[in-house]
């Protein structure tokens, strides 16, 4: 019997990679270092509240849906969705609120009531991104990078999205369709959900906030973290072999170098593999002990070294007393000065000086996350990544909570039940996050976005999956990375 596919990683990219592995009649073993599967999609329990301390909205349902559908099954006897609405609160340093909806249609009507100067750009501006919308999706996004994609295409969009393609960047694009300083700022933020600076970015990830508006920010009821429990849950009806608590330490390569022979645990099994699927944090992997025992590791280490990650991030996790009628399920509490927080973040790393606030409340709209009377909050500023920064500040969680009780009267810390911290070093120490950063290389540049790990990796035999492999972060897009990853060894 031929040895089994083996996945390494138990996140998201690697449970979908599992799945449509064994959909496509492998044999496959998931080796997971942690005692929980997920990944960097987690979650902490206190007392009765909880917690997810990854993703903490879905955009493109469908994405789901299909892989469900996929493997033979009905999303709906494993998960419950329930579209947020609005979509984000966001509150401005000069006082000002806006609540966004969750569809295009309602987005229109609030721009046409709270910025009525802004209307007509906001209709040219969704128009530009659909148009990148309709070659981004099918050429970028849910394909691998292949010339034969391309052919794919309607003519229709293609032209349109290739005449939307201009040379600006992200803040650019916004800049030329929006004068009110609160939408630029609004709609700067989406470069920030692949830890990107607006002012550098390309301007093709406007796509971003269309995506968004088009298919709507939807709430996995019991949160985010049932998605991990359905997709083991699936995984293991699909007979997929599951060992939590075991760490691959290296991979094993051919004499040649030029294939996988598997891969040695940390307890010294060595488990004979010809096909693995490498879940783990891309470039870390690629730079560290994983690929080391390869000839080129070094030239790898040297390639990599040199480029920008993206952001990271510091979060606090809060029990709270008592319930804020001010909030919304999602909440952005933006900065007064938006250039400063992408300079501090890229230019000048070091922790924000004035950060804009991230701040979720699920338990607006799903009360098994808090006791009732009570609000589970999730708080996450943006940081630089570990490798350039210096050590998260003692107090600098305190600090940001001091910011946020100047925008938001109604708390302070007596409010605080119970609080954990989990700095950007949180995220290289505990998932193995190349230098601490959320979605692996930056996009601030042109060419990054098709630098990015490719799904085949450098040695035969070996793929990639994960929010730092192509086509990048958030939940649809990782899945969409597993099964790019299985869709190459079932070639």
């Amino acid at each position: 019997m031929a040895d089994p596919v083996i996945v390494l990683g138990g996140g998201l990219g690697g449970l979908s990679a599992a799945i449509h592995l064994a959909c496509a009649g492998e044999r496959v073993t998931l080796l997971e270092q942690n005692t929980r599967f997920g990944g960097k999609c987690n979650l902490r329990q206190w007392e009765g509240f909880q917690f997810d301390t990854g993703p903490s909205l879905l955009t493109m349902p469908f994405v789901v849906d299909e892989l469900f559908a996929h493997a033979g099954r009905r999303r709906e006897d494993y998960l419950e969705f329930t579209r947020v609405a609005p979509a984000c609160c966001y509150f401005f340093p000069n006082g000002r609120t806006f609540d966004a909806p969750g569809t295009l249609e309602g987005f229109r009507e609030a721009v046409a009531r709270d910025f009525p100067k802004d209307l007509a750009g906001f209709d040219r501006f969704m128009k530009y991104c659909r148009n990148l919308w309709e070659v981004s999706g099918p050429l970028f996004l849910f394909n691998r990078l292949e010339p034969a994609i391309a052919l794919k295409i309607r003519p229709k969009h293609a032209l349109a999205g290739l005449a939307a393609m201009r040379p600006w960047t992200l803040r650019q694009a916004v800049e030329h369709y929006f004068k009110a300083p609160e939408l630029r700022q609004l709609f700067s933020r989406y470069a920030t959900y692949n830890g990107s600076d607006p002012w550098r970015t390309p301007a093709t990830f406007n796509v971003i906030s269309y995506v968004e508006m088009a298919f709507g920010s939807w709430h996995i009821q019991g949160g985010v973290y049932q998605l991990v429990e359905a997709l083991v849950r699936l995984a293991g009806e699909l007979g997929v072999e599951l060992r939590s608590e075991t760490k691959a330490e290296a991979l094993r390569f051919n004499t040649d170098g030029m294939g996988v022979a598997g891969v040695e645990l940390a307890d010294g099994t060595f488990l004979p593999a010809s096909q693995v699927v490498v879940n783990a944090d891309g470039v870390a992997a690629l730079t560290g002990s994983l690929f080391g025992g390869h000839p080129k590791s070094a030239q790898w280490r040297r390639q990599w070294e040199a480029r920008e990650a993206s952001s990271s991030g510091g979060v606090q996790l809060l029990a709270i007393k008592g319930n804020c009628d001010a909030l919304a399920c999602h909440n952005i509490f933006f900065n007064a000065d938006y250039r400063q927080e992408f300079t501090d973040l890229f230019d000048r790393p070091q922790p924000l000086r004035d950060p804009t606030i991230y701040l979720s409340a699920p338990c607006k709209i799903d009360p098994t996350q808090a006791p009732a009377g009570h609000e589970a909050w999730f708080l996450l500023v943006n940081a630089p990544d570990c490798g350039r920064s210096p050590e998260w500040p003692e107090d600098y969680d305190a600090r940001v909570r001091e910011s946020l009780a100047k925008q938001l009267p109604w708390f302070n810390d007596d409010r605080v039940l119970w609080r954990e911290s989990l700095p950007p070093s949180f995220l290289r120490d505990a998932y193995g996050a190349w230098r601490g950063a959320i979605y692996g290389p930056a996009s601030n540049d042109r060419r990054s976005a098709f630098l990015r790990i490719s799904p085949r990796g450098p040695v035969p035999g070996v793929f990639f999956a994960g929010g730092a492999a192509h086509p990048g972060g958030g939940i649809p897009l990782v899945l969409t990375s597993g099964r790019l990853a299985a869709e190459l060894v079932a070639k």
